[in-house]
């Protein structure tokens, strides 16, 4: 039964709020009851009438990420990798390239919780170094992917897992819900025959 209410409540928003075509259900009275093998009860759903409205999910373009990462090997993981951050960012500045976002990552020391996790065992076998950035300018973008493999030749010893290659530039396709109102949709259905 946890997998249902797992999903009942899956990109829900407010459970209280809930808009259906229908009504607006109150997900929060949800009741679930073991109704046999491989079978579960919903019940007990409230709510209040549909609003004036439908919701849309709409899709649009927004700018252009890559990442890319580099692993590095005991001894000083951790500190080869951060060395090579501060080696890529300087390149990077050098170069002019700004972003809307970076995000540097020590996966195996800290990537889960970040400066919560403190700093971590100089014994670490490996700290994978990854580099992420967004933007709109996709040949800012490209020009950043290019500045990861002179790190093997040219940065900390002891590197790794390049075996993928240059990373990849992709296009952001971002999400944005929202409400339209009924009266601006005209319901139609369209019966095509095979």
């Amino acid at each position: 039964m946890p997998s249902i209410k797992e999903q009942l409540v899956y990109e829900m928003g407010d459970p209280r709020e809930y808009i259906t075509p229908d009504c607006v259900a109150d997900f929060t009275t949800v009741q679930l009851a073991d109704d046999g093998p491989d079978r579960v009860r919903v019940f007990g759903i409230k709510g209040r009438a549909a609003t004036d409205s439908l919701k849309v999910s709409i899709s649009y373009s927004a700018g252009y990420k890559a990442v890319g990462t580099l692993v590095y090997a005991w001894p000083d993981a951790y500190e080869k990798a951060k060395a090579a951050e501060g080696i890529l960012q300087a390149r990077l500045d050098r170069l002019g390239l700004r972003f809307d976002q970076i995000v540097t990552e020590y996966v195996g020391a800290n990537a889960t919780h970040g400066p919560l996790a403190g700093e971590p065992s100089p014994d670490l076998a490996e700290v994978q170094l990854r580099v992420g950035v967004r933007g709109d300018d996709r040949a800012t973008i490209e020009r950043f992917t290019k500045e990861i493999a002179p790190l093997i030749l040219t940065g900390p010893p002891a590197v790794t897992g390049f075996a993928g290659g240059r990373p990849k530039v992709e296009e952001i396709v971002a999400y944005w819900p929202a409400l339209i109102a009924k009266s601006e949709i005209t319901p139609r259905v369209n019966i095509m025959e095979v």
